[in-house]
């Protein structure tokens, strides 16, 4: 195989590798997904749990809640390590190249030169396509090797953390396998459910008190007086004839020195 075959080799691995890494991502995050929405199921079941329940349910229940949490944790260990951490080697970008290339030219010019100048001291000419045909060469040689080795190792990692997951699913199976069956759901519709209205309880708590109060006056604690068949109330009484108001002047007010 010649170099320029080696070449289109290297190229197609290069960005056959960038396409991995793409899909290698979303299965970090779809795998993120999964966690997220198991504590999620997880979290509802110990809010809604009825602690009055079967005792020897709720036990297993708890059990297989925390031993279901414990072991998502390896799998949130190695998903971290294949989101997070890993370098990818790029290709230099084509303004880089350009400039690159520019340089090279400078340079066979300057070597041409230099040759005229001192001609018992040439140097070799410069090739300025096969210079800039190599750098592409080894770099995507080198890109894709790296990267495809960081790909390996990532892909390594998301098979760990989906076994993990697996492993962990299996109590949270049985966790909510219990929490169905002996129906530990506290809003389940066939538990009655109490329901407290503080507003309601107030006013029910001041209406009880009046009602106290007026079976004390019924029963003659706070007697009304009896009125007699001849008794004629007093007449009204005139008001009060009000008082005359000082006026004072402008001046100061008796006694206002003392």
């Amino acid at each position: 195989m010649d170099k320029q075959r080696l070449f289109d080799l290297y190229e197609k691995l290069y960005f056959h590798e960038m396409e991995v890494r793409e899909k290698i991502t979303s299965r970090v995050q779809i795998t993120f997904a999964l966690i997220a929405t198991g504590y999620t199921i997880l979290s509802y079941m110990l809010r809604m749990l009825d602690l009055t329940g079967n005792y020897i349910a709720i036990g297993v229940f708890g059990i297989c809640t925390l031993v279901s949490f414990i072991i998502s944790f390896g799998c949130l260990y190695y998903l971290v390590r294949a989101f997070w951490g890993n370098t990818y080697n790029g290709m230099p970008s084509p303004k880089d190249t350009d400039k690159y290339r520019e340089d090279l030219i400078r340079h066979k010019y300057q070597i041409s030169q230099y040759n005229l100048d001192y001609p018992d001291h040439k140097q070799p000419e410069v090739n300025i396509d096969d210079r800039v045909s190599e750098h592409l060469y080894t770099n995507f040689r080198d890109c894709s090797a790296h990267n495809t080795m960081v790909n390996d190792r990532r892909s390594r990692q998301i098979h760990k953390a989906f076994k993990w997951l697996l492993f962990a699913s299996i109590p949270m199976f049985i966790a909510s396998i219990t929490f169905i069956s002996f129906d530990l759901d506290i809003s389940s519709p066939r538990k009655e459910t109490s329901i407290i209205d503080q507003s309601v309880a107030t006013a029910l708590n001041e209406i009880k008190q009046e009602l106290t109060i007026f079976t004390e006056i019924y029963k003659g604690k706070d007697k009304v007086p009896e009125v007699k068949d001849n008794y004629v109330p007093p007449p009204p009484q005139a008001p009060q004839e009000p008082d005359a108001r000082p006026l004072v002047e402008n001046g100061p007010l008796p006694n206002a020195g003392e």
